[in-house]
């Protein structure tokens, strides 16, 4: 298997490279918005340094979320594009399956701004409930789990690895927002 697999949700860029039986991870802190001017000049730089074009790969995979709704829509749009341009296979994650991965339960939280969260019951890596929570619900989780136990790359090649060999593919990547963008709450606010 050759599966090229990244996340743009946060403020890291994690990129996966599986290669037969080797992973090849990279994570970068880009910070808010260097997710469009790093993503593909860094997928570039992994693929050949590990002798990898494009037209080898027969998986794609992407973190649909939640997360950053800009982040979310850059990964799952050049994933996207890959997987029509090579027919590879598509697997989605999501940031709760990350947070999970390598723990039997958890209670899997990731920042949805302004003090919010968005968090998610899992156990055995699977997500059993998911729900927004407000600033003030959310100061109430003292539980809550905003990181993988590995590198965010090296958790997003194994999750990635795993729902491979359970052949979880999916048709369409569909971000996974969970409410809607500032601009459509704040929309008739004019």
């Amino acid at each position: 298997m050759i599966c090229l697999a990244i996340d743009s949700t946060s403020n890291k860029l994690a990129i996966a490279l599986l290669k037969g039986d080797e992973d090849f991870c990279r994570t970068i802190n880009v910070g808010q918005k260097g997710h469009s001017a790093l993503l593909m000049p860094t997928v570039r730089e992994m693929l050949l340094a590990h002798g990898v074009s494009a037209d080898m790969l027969d998986h794609v995979a992407v973190n649909v979320g939640p997360g950053s709704f800009t982040g979310i829509r850059i990964g799952v749009a050049a994933m996207t594009a890959l997987a029509f341009a090579t027919g590879a296979k598509r697997i989605a994650v999501t940031s709760f399956q990350l947070i999970a991965h390598g723990r039997d339960s958890v209670f899997a939280a990731v920042d949805a701004g302004h003090g919010n969260v968005y968090g998610a019951v899992c156990e055995g890596g699977e997500v059993k409930e998911a729900a927004f929570y407000s600033a003030e619900e959310a100061a109430k989780l003292t539980d809550a789990v905003y990181e993988p136990v590995e590198d965010l790359a090296t958790a997003l090649a194994a999750t990635v690895r795993l729902k491979a060999a359970r052949r979880e593919y999916v048709d369409v990547f569909e971000p996974f927002y969970m409410r809607k963008s500032q601009a459509e709450r704040t929309q008739n606010d004019v």
